[in-house]
């Protein structure tokens, strides 16, 4: 699904293996990062901030302006969450979706409150990547401890 939406956005690449899947599942991630960014419809400067340095810290991507427009195009043009969840299940162990998640509270907690909404895709999120809800929970006071 995801590569489809890839080849839409790129497609001078089109049936190109250029992009990886290492680089699809990492836009897959900053395109989760800038949903929770856009949830509560402010997408604060300190929002980006947050996503681009953990980009770069959590998810070793460069920090390229390519691949957050990239992402960010992805994002734009996505019709679900379902599209970078099944990339994300498919790819990834379960200590890097809890990853992803305390990635997308630390995005939630930037501009220093959660909103309903981020709360509401966060947790949606986690369900469909099978995260325990457990560790959902260990996520957000670990977002929330590092954000004080």
């Amino acid at each position: 699904m995801i590569k489809n939406l890839l080849d839409l956005i790129l497609p001078s690449q089109k049936n190109s293996e250029e992009i990886d899947s290492k680089k699809h599942i990492h836009i897959c991630c900053l395109a989760l990062l800038i949903e929770v960014a856009k949830a509560d419809a402010e997408f604060s400067e300190i929002e980006l901030k947050r996503i681009r340095a953990m980009a770069y810290e959590r998810f070793s991507l460069p920090l390229s302006e390519d691949s957050f427009e990239l992402a960010r195009d992805v994002s734009k043009n996505s019709t679900s969450v379902f599209e970078f969840t099944s990339v994300i299940n498919e790819h990834y162990s379960m200590d890097e979706k809890f990853l992803l998640i305390m990635s997308m509270w630390t995005v939630a907690y930037a501009d220093g409150q959660i909103d309903r909404y981020e709360e509401h895709l966060i947790r949606k999120v986690s369900d469909l990547i099978y995260l325990p809800h457990v560790r959902f929970i260990e996520a957000k006071h670990i977002a929330a401890a590092e954000n004080q």
